[in-house]
């Protein structure tokens, strides 16, 4: 819980107190080739999320690619920008589509797209983010001797990862993490960071069972 709080420090501009944080993660199964994981590039595909929630996507997509560079080991990744224009360019922009809206609705993912989708990245690994909730309040109070309002304002971000095998259309490994977090209101118009709070949750699920410090890291060519 520390570390989700140093990390949330360090990419906010006003304090944030981290009032609650949970992670459930299955432990790494035999079956994931940590050489294969860290020493490749993986491909991590847009975020999963309902309807109302779509368009947190970038910045969550942007928090979890720094906390895979920022990880140790570092798992490399491909680019947003490079993964969607070589599936547009091998025309698998609608099959996507479509792997995203199967994960939105919490499905299997399709063995055949994911083959398909990892064959075209030169990937062996997928990682599916989604967003599942994503909340933020005011709350208002007096100070007892100075009878002086504080106001706070208070956010809760609930995130899930999968990992899954191109190859065999596997899922092989999965977490899901909750985090509330509370901020003194300083200005007007200020504002609890979302790109802060997503990344110190993909931090802790990361590190937790899927880049495990037991293990011990691969020498990469």
């Amino acid at each position: 819980m520390l570390a989700v709080a140093a990390a949330f420090a360090a990419g906010c501009t006003t304090p944030l107190h981290l009032t609650d944080a949970h992670v459930t993660s299955a432990p790494r199964p035999p079956a994931v080739d940590v050489a294969v994981l860290v020493c490749q590039r993986v491909a991590t595909l847009g975020p999963a999320a309902a309807p109302g929630l779509q368009g947190m996507s970038p910045t969550v997509s942007y928090a979890l690619a720094t906390a895979l560079a920022q990880a140790a080991p570092p798992i490399q990744t491909v680019p947003m920008a490079e993964m969607m224009n070589r599936l547009t360019d091998r025309g698998l922009g609608a099959e996507y589509a479509d792997v995203l809206a199967v994960a939105a609705r919490g499905g299997i993912l399709d063995r055949d797209r994911l083959r398909r989708i990892g064959a075209a990245l030169g990937s062996r690994y997928v990682l599916q983010p989604g967003v599942a909730e994503f909340s933020q309040t005011l709350l208002d109070k007096f100070e007892f001797a100075g009878v002086k309002m504080v106001r706070t304002r208070m956010a809760g971000l609930r995130l899930w990862l999968q990992l899954w095998d191109a190859q065999t259309g596997h899922l092989l490994w999965e977490s899901t993490g909750e985090v509330t977090v509370s901020a003194p209101v300083v200005a007007q118009g200020s504002t609890v960071s979302l790109d802060a709070i997503a990344r110190g949750l993909w931090s802790s699920m990361l590190k937790d069972d899927l880049l495990g410090a037991k293990t011990p890291a691969p020498h990469c060519p």
